[in-house]
């Protein structure tokens, strides 16, 4: 069997073998569901925190799993763990964050009484480490062409920009469902701006905590580069969407979802006919190390 499917088999075995173990622990002791929800301020966020339990359980369990089949390609092990070991206190610490930001998402009649949407952004923000562990990638292979030091480098480079940017999108959409001057304005800065201007400032901060990884001068400058250019872009975006927003003094909800849904593309548009503007707002896509995940 080949490595690649060796690690897919590995990752999935682990995403099983936690969701049964999650599942036990949830069956055996229903007095952590009960505390889960008295966190919570009275909305049953049940889903959530088993969300939260299976991925510090996969992420272990998903080590175990694909140390034999890194130790088998000659990758890292120690290395390896001390990476798997940091992202599990990642996911840990952004427990008592995800609860205290759940109010930040409207309650409705939906599936967790708000819609998915706060299972759906603990997922994006949580995905990133969790993949990072369940696909292997943290068991490093050193090459010829790079030291070990290198890899680890470039891959935490990647999984802080990725982190960084679905974290933002995230932060952005929840900003956007909360806007409340006026209410009318919230479909401006939900979607798709207020994912877009999150993306942005997610990907500056990303880029700028990358900056402070790289190991030359030059690196650093291209990386603090990008990051101002996604800070310049994510700032227009937001001036744009609150600009827009501010039509909900006059008009009701769906006609400024009408204006402001095409608004920041239009945006983009502008930009690249008018050079002044230009300055301010292009278009860039999210670039990691290569090999960052392999």
């Amino acid at each position: 069997m080949s490595d690649i499917r060796l690690r897919v088999t590995a990752g999935v075995t682990a995403g099983v073998l936690a969701l049964a173990l999650a599942v036990l622990v949830a069956v055996s002791r229903p007095e952590l569901i009960e505390w889960a929800r008295a966190k919570a301020e009275e909305r049953d966020r049940t889903s959530e925190a088993f969300l939260f339990a299976w991925a510090l359980i996969v992420l272990p369990v998903a080590g175990l799993l694909q140390t034999p089949v890194a130790r088998g390609r000659g990758a890292r092990i120690g290395a390896g763990w001390a990476l798997l070991a940091g992202y599990w206190l990642l996911v840990l610490l952004l427990v008592p964050v995800a609860w205290q930001t759940e109010g930040l998402f409207p309650a409705t009649d939906g599936p967790g009484k708000s819609g998915g949407a706060f299972g759906a952004a603990i997922g994006l923000v949580i995905g990133t480490p969790v993949y990072a562990v369940v696909s292997g990638a943290v068991f490093r292979t050193v090459r010829p062409e790079e030291t070990l030091c290198e890899q680890i480098r470039g891959h935490v480079t990647g999984v802080v920009v990725l982190t960084s940017v679905l974290a933002g999108a995230v932060v952005g959409l929840a900003c956007g469902l909360g806007f409340r001057f006026p209410a009318a304005g919230a479909p401006a800065l939900a979607l798709p701006g207020g994912i877009l201007w999150g993306l942005h400032a997610g990907a500056a901060l990303g880029y700028s905590a990358a900056a402070r990884l790289q190991p030359s001068r030059a690196a650093r400058r291209a990386a603090t580069a990008t990051a101002l250019a996604f800070a310049r872009t994510g700032a227009a975006l937001l001036v744009c969407c609150l600009c827009v927003s501010q039509l909900g003094w006059v008009l009701p909800g769906w006609a400024v979802a009408v204006v402001g849904i095409p608004a920041p593309f239009l945006l983009f548009v502008c930009a690249a006919r008018w050079e002044w503007l230009g300055r301010w707002v292009s278009l860039r896509t999210v670039e990691v190390p290569k090999g960052a995940f392999a």
